[in-house]
């Protein structure tokens, strides 16, 4: 696979991923619910060696004993999540990708937790411009 690069919205930080992605990983855990304001949370994970931030600065935030936050400290697009129980490894937030059309997910985690709608978002109404303004 070709190098993989990342961005947040406002592109002031970037960065770069020589190495494979390990795992494409949803996590449905309620600290990654609260964390990211979605129903669950899609990372990719690689190797601490292979990620290089480009330019920008990232702010950091212990979210738990497991979980810290990087995040841009200009606009806030998360970047990555570490994990001392993962030392050695990036969890990178799926939407920071720029291209991520090749990946998908291997496996969903703490599904104890996950919402019970999940399982049905193929079955809803696809709306592909967004909702309509009227």
């Amino acid at each position: 696979m070709r190098n993989i690069k990342g961005s947040c919205i406002c592109g002031s930080a970037k960065y770069e991923v020589t190495g494979s992605v390990k795992k494409v990983v949803n996590c449905h855990c309620t600290l990654c619910r609260k964390m990211n304001g979605s129903a669950f949370s899609t990372y990719a994970i690689v190797l601490n060696t292979d990620f290089k931030l480009l330019n920008g600065y990232l702010t950091s935030h212990q979210v738990s004993l497991n979980a810290s936050k990087h995040f841009c400290g200009s606009c806030g697009t998360p970047i990555f999540n570490t994990n001392p129980k993962l030392e050695g490894l990036v969890i990178l937030h799926f939407g920071s990708l720029d291209s991520a059309l090749e990946l998908t997910p291997d496996i969903n985690i703490y599904c104890d937790s996950k919402l019970n709608w999940v399982h049905n978002v193929a079955d809803f109404l696809s709306l592909p411009q967004g909702v309509p303004s009227n």
